[in-house]
């Protein structure tokens, strides 16, 4: 997985609804839907309409995605959505959820899945793409932290 965020070299809205295809300078397109993160932020109301969503164009150096009117998505946030609905990245949003499942504080997480307390600050507050792999150790790690309690109430 690359950690720089390429441009975007083409836009498509899709007819009818709020799905974005979307080509990145480096090759690799993905088919967005976006109407739950532009239900999250009252500033993207007007691209609820459909008819508006579909004046999507590439903006200046392919650093955004713009409908005019200073209502634009940048190209980071584009690629990230990407990434994670294509599951290739962990949401921010799915790796608290881990740790809040199981009461784990930065510095537990951290011991638990062999990483620094740094990284995993940069994970849980999305300053960093979580790699499908710390998704993957994250399963891993309530599989068998499962398996260890249900071994130990059996021995009770």
């Amino acid at each position: 997985m690359t950690t720089r965020n390429p441009r975007i070299t083409r836009v498509q809205p899709i007819a009818g609804q709020h799905k974005l295809q979307i080509e990145f300078s480096n090759s690799k397109t993905y088919t967005l839907d976006l109407l739950d993160y532009l239900q999250s932020f009252t500033i993207l109301k007007p691209l609820e309409d459909l008819e508006r969503f579909a004046q999507a164009q590439i903006g200046d150096w392919g650093f955004d995605v713009t409908w005019g009117d200073d209502l634009e998505l940048a190209a980071t946030t584009l690629y990230r959505l990407a990434l994670e609905q294509a599951g290739e990245v962990m949401p921010t949003q799915a790796f608290r959820q881990w740790m809040s499942a199981n009461s784990l504080s930065l510095t537990t997480a951290a011991e638990e899945l062999g990483f620094t307390r740094r990284t995993i600050t940069a994970y849980s507050s999305g300053k960093a793409m979580i790699p499908k792999h710390v998704a993957l150790a994250c399963k891993g790690w309530e599989a068998l932290n499962r398996n260890s309690s249900a071994n130990q109430r059996k021995r009770v």
